[in-house]
């Protein structure tokens, strides 16, 4: 069931692949209603810091959801919603033709959601995560993941910190680091008078890449070193997965 998964995805991350387009330079159109207002964030919630009037030409830079950023003459930025966008003209006379969801909406996202598949030592895992953006370049995720063993299942949970020094690339590449705990059962029955399941608690660093795939999904994989303490005893051992998130 697990590797049915596993293959099923691993399609649907091919197919996406070759769906992805390059991201679309800025548009230039023109305003042709009276006057048209730019809020100092995309939602209806900020504050309307300037107002274009008819005629007057625009850039637009970047979309989030149902919002654009666009710049006027000036350089001035703002954020317009796209019904309204919508009543501007391109200069040759056509209608708007509005950019999609591109890499840089990831980069200045607040939340998103996800799933990885992977492996953690010899057993293979599956993990759901929700994350939100700290700063630009900090991320802070909370993560729930089912571990499938030869011998063992488990159930883990924890929180990780992301660093994303470098945004200037078409991927993001991060660092992250977290702790958490892994709850564990053995699928045969021991003794009698001695327990088949036990705890540890676990530390990891590791490293990965974000790559933005179209619309609001990124591709995700990671690998991580992680040291695991019980009871009794300690170990290391390495682990990788890949996985997609949608942002928002």
């Amino acid at each position: 069931m697990f590797r049915s998964f596993l293959t099923f995805n691993f399609v649907f991350l091919c197919i996406a692949f070759s769906n992805f387009a390059a991201a679309e330079a800025s548009v230039e159109l023109i305003v042709i209603d009276t006057y048209l207002e730019m809020h100092s964030g995309p939602g209806r919630g900020y504050p309307i810091i300037h107002t274009m009037e008819q005629d007057e030409p625009i850039t637009v830079l970047r979309r989030r959801g149902n919002w654009y950023q666009v710049a006027n003459r000036h350089l001035k930025k703002g954020w317009i919603q796209q019904e309204k966008l919508a009543r501007t003209i391109a200069p040759s006379g056509l209608p708007a033709a509005l950019p999609d969801t591109q890499h840089g909406d990831y980069l200045a996202q607040q939340g998103r959601i996800g799933f990885a598949l992977g492996q953690q030592g010899d057993a293979e895992t599956a993990t759901l995560v929700a994350g939100f953006r700290l700063f630009s370049f900090v991320g802070a995720e909370l993560e729930l993941g089912q571990i499938f063993g030869t011998s063992i299942d488990g159930t883990s949970y924890g929180a990780n910190l992301l660093f994303e020094p470098i945004q200037s690339w078409s991927f993001t590449p991060f660092i992250s680091t977290g702790l958490g705990k892994q709850s564990w059962k053995q699928k045969e029955k021991l003794n009698v008078g001695t327990s088949n399941e036990f705890n540890s608690e676990y530390t990891f660093i590791g490293g990965g890449i974000n790559y933005y795939i179209g619309y609001n999904f990124v591709v995700r994989g990671e690998y991580r070193q992680v040291s695991l303490t019980g009871d009794n005893d300690s170990l290391r051992n390495s682990a990788w997965r890949i996985g997609f998130s949608s942002f928002f």
